[in-house]
């Protein structure tokens, strides 16, 4: 069932969809084209344990300490260090203010002993030459320290080509994603918020024993035909079921279900789809026919009266029966000035008849 809610969702509104496809993708491209570009260039490094070690011992000592000691975190921190940028930056000669949108950080690569310097910035040669200038000092630096171990460039940092971001394209099928994540979302939701929602309303536009629609519901649609202006002529029946109210006050809800079902069901019958039924009140229903001449009503009256005939039956087994005698009232509307006593002449004529 929610499956099917979901595929009826997207059928009947990809449109929405599709615009918050557009919609996502072009916020995407808006800030594309006004965010400062960002480059990134990184130079990575090599550690190994020092050539120059006395003996063969140290070696496989330093390949030990390797695996035990937290070498690469330590270089890490001093090649991305204040001390190790402030020296590089002696060399590139940024003031205070540039140097501060350049940004470092390092990356220790997995199960190997490589470990990488990236600068982000907005020039991709100050980047790049901010990098190469932090990785020598950070080299001079950790080896006059650390006399086992010693680190070396193996690439030095290159000037980008083409922006870390934004990624234009890349950030446009994100975008896109999002979008449709976005729109498929608000349709489903719309989907299954209108049923609970269509249901309120019906519950308040059908009679609720019969399933017939309300007199407010049938004097709501009788003023919007009148504002259309092309149901003319409009006819207006008033049915009482005279005996159905003795028997209808001593019967469970049950039983007044069924027989106000079965009476709908039969004007249903004798009335066109376009054609409105509704419940006036407890033992009068009212037809609404636009569009119909004065001189069909008799024969729909009199196919009533004939479909009404039979008794209905109800109970648990149907073993009981109701004998209905309906007595009609009508009255016409063939324009504006008729219709304000449409509802009143049927209602009279009704009071009278029975």
């Amino acid at each position: 069932m929610f499956i099917q809610q979901i595929v009826k969702a997207v059928s009947s509104g990809w449109k929405s969809i599709v615009l918050f496809v557009l919609i996502a993708v072009s916020i995407s491209l808006l800030i594309s084209t006004t965010t400062i570009p960002v480059y990134q260039s990184s130079a990575t490094f090599v550690i190994a344990p020092n050539k120059d070690l006395p003996s063969s011992r140290d070696v496989v000592s330093a390949f030990t300490a390797l695996d035990t000691l937290n070498i690469f975190s330590t270089y890490a921190d001093i090649l991305a260090s204040k001390r190790v940028v402030d020296e590089a930056n002696k060399v590139v000669g940024l003031s205070e203010e540039d140097l501060s949108e350049y940004v470092r950080f390092t990356e220790i690569h997995p199960d190997s002993i490589i470990l990488e310097l990236s600068i982000n910035g907005p020039d991709p040669e100050t980047a790049a030459y901010l990098a190469n200038e932090m990785g020598k000092y950070g080299i001079r630096f950790i080896n006059a320290y650390y006399s086992i171990f010693e680190i070396d460039f193996l690439d030095q940092a290159v000037s980008a080509n083409v922006p870390f971001k934004p990624n234009t394209y890349r950030d446009a099928i994100l975008a896109a994603g999002i979008g449709f994540g976005i729109g498929l979302i608000a349709v489903v939701l719309k989907e299954i918020t209108e049923i609970p929602l269509n249901r309120f309303i019906q519950r308040f536009s059908l009679d609720s024993e019969s399933y017939a629609l309300s007199k407010i519901t049938i004097l709501r649609e009788l003023g919007k035909m009148k504002m259309q202006n092309d149901k003319w002529p409009i006819n207006f029946v008033l049915i009482k079921m005279v005996n159905f109210m003795e028997t209808y006050e001593i019967l469970p809800k049950y039983a007044r279900k069924e027989i106000a079902v079965e009476i709908v069901r039969r004007l249903k019958n004798q009335v066109k789809g376009s054609d409105l039924i509704g419940r006036w009140n407890d033992s009068v229903f009212a037809v609404v026919l636009p569009k119909t001449p004065a001189k069909v009503i008799p024969i729909i009256v009199e196919n009533i009266k004939k479909e009404m005939a039979s008794p209905v039956y109800f109970g648990i087994e149907n073993s009981e029966q109701l004998s209905l005698t309906p007595v009609f009232a009508s009255s016409t509307s063939r324009n504006e000035v008729d219709f304000e006593t449409l509802v009143s002449k049927a209602e009279s004529e009704l009071e009278i008849r029975k």
